[in-house]
């Protein structure tokens, strides 16, 4: 048998000399390149460099062979280099937290002050407001683990980071936002032509504003971060339905809606669902930060800290708060109290 297995292994030996090891060196060199440039960089303040750029972008013409843009005498600079500078926040978070998960998967460790947002150990706060939920309501999601919105495996959310990333620092390099009317209008070419979309969903957000004043009495979260939730969810459109099955105003997957008890195509009960949801991840994990984060990857990715690693969630924590200092001050105007 021995005399089998001599060549096999010896064949073996080849393959993985001659061309697995190499490869693996060549990945392994190039984690190592990268984890030394992002080290260096960040001992370096970038953000004057940064915003020079970013300001000598939005007074040009976009980068590229493009058609001529509408509204050319208006454009809107202001808003123009906020939406560069959030679309170049994007590239470099997702390129960061890429190179930190590959890293993770060779060993070494990162140092990345977000872990230490994460105490686990607290995660029913006595304290709570949120408490009358009874606690077997916060097993929600552990009973439907596939009922996800965002990439399962680390290759998965490798490859939706890098692909995220560069699709906005393609926007970053491209897009303006014009006015029309009055109202700023985001500018993007698609398929070689100009395409206007909405700069600012808070109109068709507060259209639900009783609803959601409705879930927040009944719930105790600011009506301000639902409304932020919703616009940063489907920007108040209540028929989208994403990808991966999610539905309506605050995108609730159809197996997490029957364990709420609601009709996510109900805009009301999509809006009850989504804020009774929320409220119980922030019961769960005494954090609103946490608690957008279980929101978008779910709490298993929260339990493990992969939420750490997933660029839609990283912009989807910082998004929502900013969004929601917005929505204080369209809540204050309409009269309408916030908590």
């Amino acid at each position: 048998m021995n005399k089998y297995l001599v060549p096999l292994q010896k064949n073996i030996n080849l393959v993985i000399k001659g061309w697995i090891w190499p490869f693996f060196r060549k990945v392994l060199i190039l984690i190592g390149i990268l984890a030394v440039l992002i080290y260096a960089a960040g001992k370096i303040n970038w953000e004057p460099i940064e915003n020079w750029v970013i300001d000598q972008l939005a007074h040009q013409e976009p980068i590229g062979n493009q058609p001529s843009l509408p509204f050319r005498d208006k454009v809107d600079i202001i808003d123009t280099k906020a939406y560069k500078k959030e679309k170049y926040m994007i590239f470099k978070t997702n390129i960061k937290i890429t190179v930190q998960l590959l890293a993770s998967k060779v060993g070494i460790q990162s140092n990345d002050p977000n872990n230490n947002l994460t105490n686990l150990r607290k995660e029913i706060s006595k304290d709570s407001k949120f408490k009358d939920l009874i606690v077997n309501e916060i097993e929600l999601e552990d009973e439907q683990a596939e009922d996800t919105k965002v990439a399962i495996s680390d290759w998965d959310i490798i490859k939706n980071n890098l692909n995220d990333g560069f699709n906005a620092l393609k926007d970053m390099l491209t897009v303006r936002i014009m006015t029309e009317d009055g109202k700023p209008i985001i500018v993007k070419v698609v398929e070689n032509k100009p395409v206007a979309v909405d700069f600012d969903s808070s109109d068709k957000v507060m259209r639900w504003g009783n609803e959601i004043q409705a879930a927040s009495n009944k719930y105790g979260i600011d009506p301000a971060v639902i409304a932020a939730v919703i616009e940063q969810e489907s920007g108040g459109n209540p028929d989208v339905q994403s990808p991966a099955g999610a539905i309506g105003l605050m995108q609730l997957m159809p197996g997490t809606a029957q364990g709420l008890g609601v009709d996510p195509y109900d805009p009301a009960q999509n809006i009850e669902g989504g804020t009774k949801y929320l409220a119980i991840q922030l019961n769960r994990f005494g954090s609103l930060e946490l608690a957008l984060a279980a929101y978008n990857a779910g709490p298993g990715r929260v339990l493990n800290l992969r939420y750490l690693y997933i660029s839609e969630t990283q912009n989807y924590i910082r998004n929502v708060p900013s969004l929601a200092s917005k929505y204080q001050r369209q809540f204050a105007a309409s009269g309408m109290p916030t908590n």
